[in-house]
């Protein structure tokens, strides 16, 4: 069969096929701008169809990918079984009162299931996708969400290699296009909300490809704002072709005046069709308890009117000015003796504690302000703290050591590095369970932030010794009234969300952080940690004069199977103990 030479229609042949048919789309017959047109061969090229006008239609993207080379077919509906395999672990408690409901909605109405950081959304989704797809009513799964890093997460949770979930077959964007097929040996695909805004087309003739049902499932959805970027392609993509919509968070949220796609709302609240919370969540042991360790001390700061002004973490009734002044100061100032460095200092000390106990991958976080921050707090744990470079996942790239971010995270997941300095990359959705400390350098304030950093060190692992999570943070009132409130079910408004480019990467740039404003307009002058006190999520507090007992404790016992504020918490049930450690107040060291 002699082919023609020529293999493409230039785009003013394409344009005026497109003329001729009405600017409409020969196939679906949809008003579609002639951007998004392609030239195709009716018949098709590699079966003899020659280049030519006559042989010539304007489609759409997603038809053009249906359609293929071969004449379109019905695909049948129901998955190869081989394809799937069920979870042996039983659900969790919540899993199993959670999807009755949300089978017996799913394909009569999108549904919203809120679980907390740590609870096992993404077995539960991946439990429903099986669940349909077992039974025949589903053929392909669409999974959105934030990150590369998220992505990997389910991916990895779906595949044969992770026990206690089902395994699917599901593609991710590291070895697939959304141009190309997704693939019979495919259940489907997870994609970033970012590929879905930019290849909307595409998805869009994945999910109404001819015989096949298609369950997407929102990840985090409250970046799918309606009116905003994400939202739109959301709903061009899947509001009239996809069988059933599952969304998924982690944190309760409001909708405010700008609706969540597919969400169901009432009085500006989101509404979930089922919800576990964090308190919850700890009572079943589903999720680790949190401990919050608190740094005081002194800060010096001058302000744009040239004045000077030192303020500690003790002092009340502060202006607003001196209170952004005085974390701002806590949180950028990483010197010897910093409020920061302390920080960091009893956080590795927790961390090689917990490894000499046993536990022998416990890692850090350490969330900072942006990349220039991260550069730093990296280059000062490398030299006072740690005495080499830990790992680093920032969207700007400081060193040659250091990979891209969703690497980073990745690579970090599977190592026994003790430490990961990121900005952004590693809140929502990431899961690294080896985490077991967060130190909070970020002037990240909104309450959504807040609790979504602490959500990556409540992943529970009965392997740990005294498993807890723990998050160090500077004494603000606004941080600790949000670390005493973590267990509150409180809905929450999700900060506006700007999409800005750097190269080919999209970032996501979120409102809430304070000091950002004149930041050359501000200058910090030193900073002096000293101890703070601390308390839980079981309710336990222990001040700064008891954690320094304890910690002078453990020093004269020479004891290795706790740590300072561990046994500062535990003499709040221990009278005895309570007052020996308080005795040592009076003696000499």
């Amino acid at each position: 069969m002699a082919l023609d030479a020529r293999r493409t229609f230039t785009r003013q042949e394409t344009w005026r096929a497109w003329q001729l048919q009405g600017c409409v789309c020969n196939l679906c017959r949809r008003a579609i701008p002639f951007d998004l047109m392609q030239g195709d061969h009716i018949v098709p090229w590699s079966r003899g169809g020659r280049t030519s006008s006559e042989n010539l239609q304007a489609i759409c993207g997603s038809c053009n990918l249906r359609k293929g080379s071969t004449a379109q077919s019905a695909a049948s509906v129901r998955i190869s079984p081989d394809l799937l395999s069920p979870s042996a672990a039983p659900l969790r408690s919540w899993q199993a009162d959670a999807m009755p409901i949300v089978l017996s909605l799913l394909g009569q109405e999108p549904v919203l299931v809120e679980a907390c950081p740590g609870a096992g959304k993404t077995r539960f989704g991946l439990e429903v996708a099986h669940d349909l797809a077992a039974e025949g009513q589903i053929s392909r799964v669409l999974v959105v969400v934030p990150s590369l890093a998220i992505a990997d997460g389910w991916a990895r949770a779906s595949s044969a290699a992770t026990p206690g979930a089902p395994t699917l077959p599901l593609r991710t964007q590291r070895d697939w296009r959304a141009v190309d097929p997704i693939g019979n040996e495919w259940l489907g695909a997870v994609i970033t909300y970012q590929s879905l805004f930019s290849s909307t087309e595409m998805f869009l003739a994945h999910t109404t490809d001819p015989g096949q049902r298609t369950l997407v499932i929102f990840d985090e959805v409250h970046h799918a704002g309606a009116n905003a970027a994400w939202g739109v392609s959301a709903q061009e993509a899947f509001a009239a072709g996809a069988w059933g919509i599952l969304s998924l968070t982690g944190t309760p949220f409001r909708t405010g005046r700008d609706p969540i796609v597919f969400v169901p709302s009432q009085d500006g609240n989101a509404r979930p069709h089922y919800r576990y919370s964090y308190d919850h969540a700890i009572i079943d042991s589903a999720c680790r308890p949190v401990q919050f360790v608190e740094a005081r001390g002194e800060t010096t700061f001058r302000t744009s009117d040239q004045q000077t002004h030192s303020v500690t973490f003790d002092d009340t009734g502060v202006t607003q000015a001196r209170e952004r002044g005085r974390l701002r100061a806590a949180i950028e100032w990483i010197g010897e003796g910093s409020i920061a460095e302390r920080m960091l200092t009893d956080a590795n000390q927790y961390l090689l504690s917990l490894r000499q106990r046993g536990d022998t991958d416990a890692a850090g976080l350490v969330v900072c302000i942006d990349c220039d921050h991260a550069a730093r707090v990296a280059g000062h744990m490398a030299s006072r703290v740690l005495s080499f470079r830990p790992v680093v996942a920032c969207s700007r790239l400081h060193d040659d050591n250091d990979p891209d971010p969703a690497n980073a995270i990745r690579l970090f997941r599977a190592s026994h590095d003790p430490w990961i300095v990121a900005v952004n990359m590693v809140s929502e959705g990431v899961d690294i369970p080896r985490l077991r400390a967060v130190v909070y350098l970020t002037n990240r304030l909104t309450l959504l932030s807040f609790r979504q950093i602490v959500g990556r060190v409540v992943r529970t692992d009965p392997a740990n010794v005294d498993d807890h999570g723990r998050v160090y943070l500077p004494a603000d009132p606004r941080l600790l009234g949000m670390a005493r409130r973590i267990t509150e079910n409180v809905d929450l408004l999700p900060p506006p969300i700007v999409i800005v480019t750097d190269g080919e990467r999209a970032l996501r740039v979120s409102s809430g952080n304070e000091g950002d404003q004149a930041r050359g307009s501000f200058e910090v002058l030193s900073t002096v940690g000293e101890q703070g006190g601390v308390f839980d999520t079981d309710g336990r507090d222990a001040h700064a004069d008891l954690v320094a007992c304890a910690r002078l404790f453990i020093e004269r016992e020479g004891l290795t199977g706790t740590d300072p504020e561990s046994l500062a918490l535990a003499a709040n049930d221990a009278p005895e103990l309570r007052r020996v450690l308080l005795a040592l107040q009076q003696r000499p060291r």
